[in-house]
């Protein structure tokens, strides 16, 4: 009961302003014995919190630590928390993203900007230069999931912004 309450506060967390680019996710859990007549001993799981907004994600997480200080007094459970990953927010390079932008426009594009919260290679590279990622659009919405699909006119088009993109780059005088 206390491992459902912390991930039911997590979301409650994560979505208490609607349209922000808040997420939060459980995307492990593991239950000892995994029995199903049987009330386990001890539950593991992963949290993952979040934001653009680096302000808002540690007001969230003190809500969390708060949460999971209170469920687990009250049904009278311990708990240890293990951090093993704290990023900051990173940023596309401005002047990548203006040239993607110049590249959907010439070819029509209605091309919205996007916050992504995937760990990406970006991530990491954004630490020894600047970049920019362009997204083909996916049916439904739905990525980093096997259900994702997108069509071959759309990654065609992918293609060709990263294309023009490159060329724009190469270009340049640095």
């Amino acid at each position: 009961m206390g491992a459902a309450e912390i991930i039911i506060a997590l979301n409650e967390i994560a979505t208490q302003i609607p349209g922000a680019p808040t997420v939060g996710t459980v995307g492990t859990l593991q239950v000892f014995p995994a029995s199903r007549n049987i009330i386990p001993e001890e539950v593991t799981f992963t949290a993952d919190l979040r934001d653009i907004d680096l302000e808002r994600r540690h007001r969230y997480e003190k809500q969390l630590m708060d949460k999971i200080a209170a469920i687990t007094q009250k049904h009278q459970l311990s708990y240890t928390i293990s951090e093993d990953t704290n990023s900051e927010p990173r940023y596309c390079a401005e002047w990548i993203k203006d040239i993607i932008r110049d590249e959907c426009k010439k070819m029509q594009l209605d091309a919205p900007e996007l916050m992504s919260g995937p760990f990406h290679d970006a991530m990491a590279l954004s630490y020894a230069c600047d970049y920019g990622m362009i997204f083909v659009r996916c049916k439904d919405g739905i990525s980093h999931n096997p259900l994702e699909y997108a069509s071959y006119e759309d990654l065609a088009l992918g293609a060709e912004v990263l294309y023009g993109t490159m060329l724009q780059v190469l270009g340049r005088d640095f």
